[in-house]
Protein backbone atom coordinates (compact mmCIF):
# COMPACT_ATOMS: atom_id res chain seq x y z
CA UNK A 1 0.00 0.00 0.00
CA UNK A 2 1.16 3.48 -0.75
CA UNK A 3 1.44 6.04 2.05
CA UNK A 4 -1.64 7.85 0.68
CA UNK A 5 -3.67 4.64 0.70
CA UNK A 6 -2.58 3.90 4.28
CA UNK A 7 -3.54 7.44 5.28
CA UNK A 8 -6.97 7.01 3.67
CA UNK A 9 -7.54 3.66 5.41
CA UNK A 10 -6.44 5.18 8.72
CA UNK A 11 -8.78 8.14 8.24
CA UNK A 12 -11.69 5.82 7.45
CA UNK A 13 -10.97 3.71 10.54
CA UNK A 14 -10.75 6.81 12.77
CA UNK A 15 -13.95 8.30 11.32
CA UNK A 16 -15.70 4.93 11.67
CA UNK A 17 -14.60 4.75 15.31
CA UNK A 18 -15.83 8.28 16.01
CA UNK A 19 -19.12 7.54 14.24
CA UNK A 20 -19.55 4.30 16.18
CA UNK A 21 -18.81 6.03 19.46
CA UNK A 22 -21.31 8.82 18.68
CA UNK A 23 -23.98 6.31 17.69
CA UNK A 24 -23.35 4.31 20.86
CA UNK A 25 -23.64 7.42 23.01
CA UNK A 26 -26.91 8.28 21.30
CA UNK A 27 -28.43 4.79 21.35
CA UNK A 28 -27.26 3.86 24.84
CA UNK A 29 -27.95 7.16 26.57
CA UNK A 30 -29.92 6.97 29.81
CA UNK A 31 -33.61 6.77 29.22
CA UNK A 32 -35.62 9.91 29.93
CA UNK A 33 -37.58 10.19 33.13
CA UNK A 34 -40.94 8.43 32.99
CA UNK A 35 -43.83 9.99 34.90
CA UNK A 36 -46.70 7.65 35.71
CA UNK A 37 -50.26 9.03 35.73
CA UNK A 38 -51.10 7.24 38.99
CA UNK A 39 -48.80 7.37 42.02
CA UNK A 40 -48.92 3.61 42.46
CA UNK A 41 -47.61 2.41 45.82
CA UNK A 42 -45.85 -0.91 45.18
CA UNK A 43 -44.88 -1.17 48.85
CA UNK A 44 -48.51 -1.09 49.99
CA UNK A 45 -49.73 -3.57 47.42
CA UNK A 46 -46.85 -6.09 47.51
CA UNK A 47 -45.95 -5.60 51.17
CA UNK A 48 -48.98 -4.92 53.34
CA UNK A 49 -51.53 -6.48 50.98
CA UNK A 50 -49.14 -9.31 49.98
CA UNK A 51 -50.11 -9.15 46.30
CA UNK A 52 -47.76 -10.91 43.92
CA UNK A 53 -46.38 -9.17 40.83
CA UNK A 54 -48.54 -11.27 38.49
CA UNK A 55 -51.76 -9.76 39.88
CA UNK A 56 -51.03 -6.58 37.90
CA UNK A 57 -48.36 -7.78 35.46
CA UNK A 58 -50.48 -10.64 34.19
CA UNK A 59 -48.29 -11.93 31.37
CA UNK A 60 -44.90 -12.08 33.07
CA UNK A 61 -44.88 -15.88 33.06
CA UNK A 62 -46.54 -16.51 29.71
CA UNK A 63 -45.36 -13.87 27.26
CA UNK A 64 -42.43 -11.88 25.96
CA UNK A 65 -43.63 -8.84 27.91
CA UNK A 66 -44.94 -8.88 31.45
CA UNK A 67 -47.71 -6.47 30.59
CA UNK A 68 -48.49 -3.15 32.17
CA UNK A 69 -51.51 -3.04 34.45
CA UNK A 70 -54.70 -1.75 32.94
CA UNK A 71 -56.98 0.50 34.92
CA UNK A 72 -59.61 -2.21 34.52
CA UNK A 73 -57.39 -4.44 36.66
CA UNK A 74 -57.17 -1.64 39.26
CA UNK A 75 -60.95 -1.41 39.22
CA UNK A 76 -61.24 -5.05 40.28
CA UNK A 77 -60.38 -3.82 43.79
CA UNK A 78 -60.96 -0.07 43.55
CA UNK A 79 -64.43 0.06 42.00
CA UNK A 80 -65.58 1.40 45.36
CA UNK A 81 -63.39 3.75 47.42
CA UNK A 82 -61.12 1.89 49.82
CA UNK A 83 -59.35 4.98 51.14
CA UNK A 84 -59.61 8.77 50.97
CA UNK A 85 -56.53 9.03 48.76
CA UNK A 86 -57.00 11.13 45.59
CA UNK A 87 -55.28 8.44 43.50
CA UNK A 88 -58.31 6.18 43.91
CA UNK A 89 -60.62 8.85 42.53
CA UNK A 90 -58.15 9.53 39.72
CA UNK A 91 -58.38 5.86 38.69
CA UNK A 92 -62.17 6.04 38.50
CA UNK A 93 -62.06 9.39 36.66
CA UNK A 94 -59.67 8.02 34.02
CA UNK A 95 -61.83 4.92 33.54
CA UNK A 96 -64.96 7.08 33.25
CA UNK A 97 -63.15 9.13 30.57
CA UNK A 98 -62.55 5.93 28.58
CA UNK A 99 -58.85 5.64 29.34
CA UNK A 100 -57.50 2.27 30.36
CA UNK A 101 -53.88 1.75 29.29
CA UNK A 102 -52.30 4.77 30.96
CA UNK A 103 -49.23 3.29 32.64
CA UNK A 104 -45.92 3.84 30.88
CA UNK A 105 -43.14 1.34 30.43
CA UNK A 106 -40.15 2.15 32.65
CA UNK A 107 -37.60 -0.35 31.34
CA UNK A 108 -37.26 -0.55 27.55
CA UNK A 109 -35.08 -2.90 25.58
CA UNK A 110 -33.69 -1.79 22.22
CA UNK A 111 -35.71 -3.04 19.24
CA UNK A 112 -32.93 -5.39 18.15
CA UNK A 113 -32.91 -7.21 21.51
CA UNK A 114 -35.16 -10.22 22.03
CA UNK A 115 -36.12 -10.66 25.67
CA UNK A 116 -38.83 -12.92 27.05
CA UNK A 117 -40.24 -12.57 30.55
CA UNK A 118 -41.62 -16.08 30.24
CA UNK A 119 -38.19 -17.53 29.48
CA UNK A 120 -36.42 -15.61 32.26
CA UNK A 121 -39.06 -15.45 35.02
CA UNK A 122 -41.16 -18.58 34.58
CA UNK A 123 -38.70 -21.02 33.03
CA UNK A 124 -35.44 -19.60 34.40
CA UNK A 125 -36.91 -18.73 37.82
CA UNK A 126 -35.13 -15.38 37.91
CA UNK A 127 -36.65 -13.20 40.66
CA UNK A 128 -38.17 -9.88 39.55
CA UNK A 129 -35.65 -8.01 41.74
CA UNK A 130 -32.75 -9.18 39.59
CA UNK A 131 -33.72 -6.83 36.76
CA UNK A 132 -36.20 -4.50 38.46
CA UNK A 133 -34.39 -3.91 41.75
CA UNK A 134 -36.38 -3.10 44.87
CA UNK A 135 -39.41 -1.88 42.91
CA UNK A 136 -41.69 -3.74 45.33
CA UNK A 137 -40.42 -1.52 48.17
CA UNK A 138 -41.21 1.80 46.45
CA UNK A 139 -44.06 3.94 47.70
CA UNK A 140 -44.10 6.14 44.58
CA UNK A 141 -43.31 5.13 41.01
CA UNK A 142 -39.64 5.70 40.20
CA UNK A 143 -38.95 7.88 37.18
CA UNK A 144 -36.07 5.68 36.04
CA UNK A 145 -35.32 1.97 36.25
CA UNK A 146 -33.82 1.00 39.60
CA UNK A 147 -31.33 -1.34 37.91
CA UNK A 148 -29.29 -0.44 34.86
CA UNK A 149 -29.81 -3.39 32.55
CA UNK A 150 -27.09 -3.55 29.95
CA UNK A 151 -25.59 -6.04 27.55
CA UNK A 152 -22.75 -6.55 30.04
CA UNK A 153 -25.11 -7.29 32.94
CA UNK A 154 -27.09 -9.74 30.79
CA UNK A 155 -23.95 -11.42 29.50
CA UNK A 156 -22.51 -11.73 33.03
CA UNK A 157 -25.72 -13.37 34.22
CA UNK A 158 -25.79 -15.78 31.26
CA UNK A 159 -22.18 -16.76 31.93
CA UNK A 160 -22.73 -17.10 35.69
CA UNK A 161 -25.82 -19.28 35.16
CA UNK A 162 -24.14 -21.18 32.32
CA UNK A 163 -26.91 -20.57 29.80
CA UNK A 164 -26.65 -19.74 26.10
CA UNK A 165 -24.70 -16.54 25.51
CA UNK A 166 -24.31 -16.53 21.73
CA UNK A 167 -25.10 -13.19 20.10
CA UNK A 168 -28.07 -14.64 18.21
CA UNK A 169 -29.69 -15.82 21.44
CA UNK A 170 -30.68 -12.24 22.26
CA UNK A 171 -30.01 -10.18 19.14
CA UNK A 172 -32.36 -10.62 16.21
Amino acid sequence: MTPVQRLMVGAIVVLGGIGGFACGRFLLRPSPNVAQPIAFNHQLHTGELEMTCDVCHRFYSSSKHSGLPSLASCMECHDQPLTEKPEEQKIRDLVAAGQDDVFRKLLKMPDHVFYSHRRHAAIGGIPCETCHGAIAATSVPPERPLVRVSMDSCRECHEREQVRAECTSCHR
